[in-house]
């Protein structure tokens, strides 16, 4: 039996006919704003089915609540998917967040070559058809003292094409102990099944030595080695480092692939993390093809680098699926930005994500102080704050280990009132984003840039106002 408020539901002509609804939907806007009201129809009536909601009884209210849905849904749709988020988590490079932020060069750079049209695939001094991105390859060639290089949209797609091109279908030679999980649901056994190559997976979780890779090298065969950058195995462990599988890769004829993952252009002992080699360093080490990601440790944009032999990288850029894997002129002109930063850098370059990692402990602690001193007076009763040490992580699969040193300015009070706050803060514009543990609600300043120290103020104000029957003092 229909539940009997279906039939109060109001009929979707009606409903675009009613002045409210009509007044956003104007012209060919029509189309689409009848779809919204049939969405929330539909939502209506999955409600009062269910009983899971208090929907008003009353036809005229059912029909107010309908149309008040109608135009919120109708201004979300038009309002930027995205939502700008103020990242107080400590976590650097936050994948869920969108990884590095871009400096403001590439920003420009990216915002020039969408506003207009460029020489992306046009030589001008020959009026002919040129490759795509391939001054910003040369200049990540430079960097990385390769031969040459390719870009392509990120590095699951740069490991792909290299193990499709190198193996032809044949043998892939990898040890158990790197068949890691990338992020999300993505497994790397899983996108290597898709280049269609042989796998064939050598020594353990915990132990893969040279004699492994030595007996499983067969004719044609290719090796791939993976950077565990996003996990450690520690205890009774052995692996085998790049040059001396070069060495050995040579020594049968065979292919090397090495995935760096994060891929570092500054040393990273300077940053305080610990040592790691740089992508100049693998290139030298003697693979054929390197790849890493370029929104990760490297500071930049979402892609995926590969570097290496010029043959190798001709055989990559004529694939057919490069094509496919190809990037957009803002993303070339953002990485552009972001490699020109590092080649004029005489020291640190200026990319957020490096300059966020060497902030001192000093200036956090600061800044934290500062901040809960503005704050304090607008608390809500009961609510109190400290400054406590912390660690921070570098995040995006980069330094499962490290811990960086940081400030956070912690706030305690009722819990149900921290979970209140911390669920508001994520719904504002811009969302605030930070720690919450059993010890209180945390604001991590070491990925909170100054400038948005009084976004962070405001937010928490906002917050404690909107705080069941507790006023802000």
């Amino acid at each position: 039996m229909s539940h009997p408020q279906l039939r109060e539901l109001p009929p979707v002509g009606a409903l675009l006919d009613h002045p409210d609804i009509a007044a956003v939907a104007g012209g060919r806007r029509r189309i689409w704003v009848t779809r919204v009201v049939q969405q929330v129809i539909a939502d209506l009536r999955g409600e009062l089915a269910s009983g899971t909601s208090a929907l008003p009884a009353d036809r005229e209210q059912l029909a107010a609540l309908a149309r008040q849905r109608i135009c919120a849904r109708v201004e979300r749709v038009l309002a930027p998917a995205g939502r700008r988020v103020i990242n107080a988590t400590g976590v650097v490079v936050h994948t869920n967040l969108g990884r590095s932020c871009w400096p403001p060069l590439a920003v420009q750079w990216a915002g020039a070559a969408a506003a207009a049209n460029s020489d992306l695939e046009f030589v001008l001094e020959s009026g002919r058809r040129g490759h795509r991105g391939r001054k910003v390859e040369a200049k990540l060639a430079l960097l990385a003292g390769s031969e040459d290089a390719l870009i392509v949209n990120n590095n699951a797609a740069a490991v792909w094409l290299a193990v499709r091109q190198l193996t032809a279908g044949g043998p892939l030679v990898l040890s158990r102990g790197e068949i890691v999980a990338i992020g999300g649901s993505f497994r790397m056994h899983e996108i290597l099944a898709e280049t269609q190559c042989q796998l064939i997976e050598i020594g353990t979780t915990n132990r893969t030595g040279l004699a492994d890779y030595e007996a499983a090298l067969c004719p044609g065969a290719t090796v791939l080695k993976v950077h565990r950058s996003n996990f450690t195995v520690a205890g009774f462990t052995e692996a085998v480092n790049l040059p001396d599988l070069a060495v050995l890769c040579r020594r049968h004829g065979c292919r090397l692939i090495y995935d760096a993952g994060s891929g570092a252009l500054f040393p990273c002992a300077e940053l305080g993390l610990p040592e790691e080699p740089l992508l100049a360093d693998d290139v030298a080490a003697g693979a054929d093809l390197v790849t890493c990601s370029g929104d990760k440790l490297l500071g930049g944009c979402q892609a995926g680098l590969i570097m290496g032999a010029s043959i190798e990288i001709d055989k990559l850029r004529a694939h057919p699926m490069r094509r496919v894997l190809r990037v957009d002129k803002t993303t070339l002109a953002a990485l552009d930005a972001v490699l020109t930063l590092y080649l004029e850098a005489v020291d640190l370059p200026r990319l957020p994500t490096l300059l966020n990692l060497v902030r001192p402990v000093a200036e956090l602690e600061r800044a934290a102080a500062d901040l809960a001193k503005q704050l304090l007076p607008d608390a809500p009763s009961g609510w109190k704050f400290t400054v406590v040490p912390a660690t921070a992580s570098v995040g995006g699969g980069s330094f499962s280990e490290a811990e960086v040193p940081t400030r956070v300015l912690l706030w305690t009070g009722p819990r149900a009132q921290l979970e209140a706050v911390h669920r508001n803060l994520r719904t504002q514009d811009p969302a605030l984003v930070g720690r919450i543990t059993e010890d209180g609600l945390g604001v991590d300043l070491r990925t909170v840039a100054p400038e948005e120290y009084p976004q962070v103020a405001a937010a928490l104000r906002q917050a404690w106002r909107c705080l069941h029957g507790e006023q802000v003092r």
